[in-house]
């Protein structure tokens, strides 16, 4: 392990929320990091004069910029590669656990087929909530973490496991294959290059694998929209626009030719389905945003093309070894269905606005029986003196 060279790539857009236990977590890795370089794309919070204040070389780049090209430019800015160099992807809203490099490199050490290995990622408020433990997509295209909604870590998952691939969020790649595959898919500028780039290293014949020993503490602030998403390629600015279509591109840019058209069919169903299950939410932004997604590809074919010759050039092996990733249709259904059930439970479950507003005020005592709680008391109050006055009095006995 102690061969291993590790270039910390920190990529920071408005940040400053998080950047301040982000940059201790780094500092206190019970495994120092050999060099870290932090690329700004054109913050407009504190999050450069952080940086600064933390002695980390910057890249400053537009505001615009995505994810892949970001760490593109720190990765050419690298000193020539060194054998067994490895590359830690961070983001600005994920604080890595002191032992989580440690773990990670103790890990990758013992399997030299592997070069992507990511952590066991948990929520940044709430600690115990189980985010992802390896990714994969569903054939409609799904972000798959195979994981129950909401479910809490209780070590259940915990080990060593080959996954298709790991989020970006504490990823670590080896760089030569990083630099072999090309990086990230710079068409995916935010979203789902993550799954592409997995799927890529395991068609070039390499591994991904996820460590529980290795933990991060994820914000997810792009997904949840507790920032805005300015990237080129983000339509109206808006994340889950953004993420469907990555998603439909990541599909039909890597999956076997002889399945583009049941693909295609799937997703623009799946895409409706969608949509009209927003429209009876009364959210009909978010339908659009599942239309949108689909018809975008439809209009921009080029894109597609040109990624699928890229990734025939890089293919060693047979796409089966890709499919046993893919969780099979059977599963996402069950998923599917739970998820509705929760969904339409939630529905009728949650208490409209009139309701909480009337349980308020049914809960309220009005002004007649305050007035009368008053008096009573004031009433009680002078029988309790009167009573207590009488049995100090003398008696006429005693006298």
């Amino acid at each position: 392990m102690s061969s291993h060279r590790v270039s910390a790539i920190l990529v920071v857009h408005d940040g400053a929320t998080w950047l301040p236990e982000v940059v201790a977590s780094l500092a206190s890795q019970t495994r120092a990091i050999d060099q870290i370089v932090a690329v700004d794309t054109g913050s407009q919070d504190s999050s450069p004069k952080l940086l600064k204040g933390a002695r980390i070389p910057i890249i400053t780049m537009p505001r615009d910029t995505g994810f892949g090209a970001a760490v593109a430019s720190a990765v050419e800015k690298l000193p020539p590669a060194s054998s067994q160099e490895w590359l830690w992807i961070l983001h600005d809203d994920c604080a890595p656990d002191p032992h989580a490099l440690e773990a990670l490199l103790a890990a990758v050490s013992e399997r030299p087929n592997v070069v992507m290995a990511g952590p066991k990622l948990l929520g940044w408020h709430d600690r115990t909530h189980l985010l992802e433990i390896g990714i994969s997509i569903a054939t409609n295209g799904a972000r798959w973490t195979g994981l129950e909604e909401s479910e809490y870590d209780q070590g259940q998952h915990d080990g060593i496991a080959d996954v298709l691939a790991v989020s970006t969020a504490g990823a670590l790649i080896r760089r030569d294959v990083f630099e072999e595959l090309g990086g990230f898919d710079q068409n995916l500028e935010l979203f789902r290059d993550d799954v592409d780039f997995g799927w890529r290293v395991h068609a070039a014949g390499h591994s991904a694998i996820v460590v529980t020993d290795a933990v991060a503490y994820h914000a997810q602030a792009s997904a949840t929209e507790r920032r805005e998403v300015d990237v080129k390629g983000a339509l109206l600015k808006r994340p889950l626009l953004l993420d469907r279509q990555n998603a439909a591109y990541v599909l039909l840019a890597n999956a076997t030719w002889w399945l583009l058209p049941l693909l295609t069919l799937q997703l623009f169903g799946s895409a409706l389905i969608r949509a009209v299950g927003y429209l009876f939410a009364k959210l009909p932004g978010y339908a659009a945003d599942e239309i949108l997604a689909i018809g975008s590809l439809v209009v921009k074919p080029g894109e597609l093309i040109k990624a699928r010759k890229d990734r025939k050039a890089t293919r060693l092996v047979s796409a089966r070894v890709v499919s046993t990733y893919i969780p099979s249709r059977g599963r996402q259904l069950r998923m599917a269905v739970d998820r509705a059930i929760t969904a339409v439970r939630e529905f009728l479950l949650k208490p409209t606005e009139e309701s909480l507003q009337d349980e308020s005020v049914l809960d309220l005592p009005t002004e007649k029986e305050l007035e009368d709680e008053e008096v009573s008391i004031r009433f009680t109050k002078d029988a309790l003196l009167n009573a207590t006055a009488k049995s100090q009095e003398p008696t006429d006995k005693a006298a």
